[in-house]
């Protein structure tokens, strides 16, 4: 039995149970009467029934959602999301093998516990930059002038509508009744250097923030590009292309 099926049980019970009214001088009177005690009884259990559905959808809605990064940007831009917090996109060096291979979305704030100010060979985190490389598209993410060794922002989403988040490569659009969160190109490390990356997807409207001066000790991104390597099917893909990617949810 659901709850709005109990519900206008007990409505049904308190009915029968309402005291016989007193002798009445007409049946006029009489079934005026009962008809207001009815309505009485009627009309709270409404009452109950729709503050119940009303906590109850509330609860649903506050117990959903789903987060995600959206890289290149200081906020989310989706209106289904709010911003959990903004932050520095990070990564550990190009050049050295064993780094750590996920990119970071580190807080403005850093908190700091126990420490030792020594600077050495340890693990870390740094910045990471785009390297805009053999490519140069005016007033896009490929416009070498504007992104070439400049560090990005990036932003910790929470969505409201949904309680899983995707990515998907190769798709400006998302797929079926998935909500577009936002949309950028595929970005990873080079394959030629030592350190292995994964890949992210970088808002095409990414912002910028500050330049670099060398590429030393930085996690350096690149476009990613289809490869016809004789097995993925050329076409619907095309041999050099650069990978366009969406953020979905639901």
């Amino acid at each position: 039995m659901t709850m709005i099926s109990v519900r206008v049980f007990v409505v049904f019970m308190l009915m029968l149970e309402q005291p016989k009214p007193a002798v009445c001088k007409t049946n006029s009177a009489c079934t005026d009467k009962m008809d207001s005690m009815m309505f009485q009884v009627i009309w709270a259990g409404l009452k109950s029934l729709k503050l119940e559905t009303n906590n109850q959808n509330n609860g649903e809605k506050s117990a959903g959602g789903s987060n995600y990064i959206q890289w290149g940007r200081s906020t989310c831009t989706s209106r289904n999301s709010e911003l959990i917090y903004g932050g520095y996109t990070g990564g550990s060096s190009h050049t050295r093998e064993g780094s750590a291979v996920t990119h970071l979305c580190l807080p403005k704030e850093p908190q700091w516990g126990v420490y030792d100010a020594k600077v050495n060979n340890n693990p870390f985190v740094g910045a990471a930059v785009f390297n805009v490389y053999d490519i140069n598209i005016k007033n896009s993410l490929f416009d070498k002038s504007k992104y070439d060794m400049y560090s990005f922002p990036c932003a910790v989403c929470h969505t409201k509508i949904g309680s899983s988040t995707l990515m998907i490569p190769g798709r400006k659009d998302c797929i079926g009744d998935w909500n577009k969160e936002y949309t950028g190109y595929l970005m990873s490390g080079w394959p030629d250097h030592k350190s292995a990356t994964e890949y992210i997807c970088v808002d095409a409207d990414s912002e910028r923030l500050k330049k670099a001066s060398n590429w030393t000790d930085k996690s350096i991104l690149y476009a990613v590009a289809a490869k016809c390597n004789g097995v993925l099917p050329c076409p619907p893909y095309v041999d050099g292309r650069e990978m366009t990617c969406v953020v979905c949810s639901k």
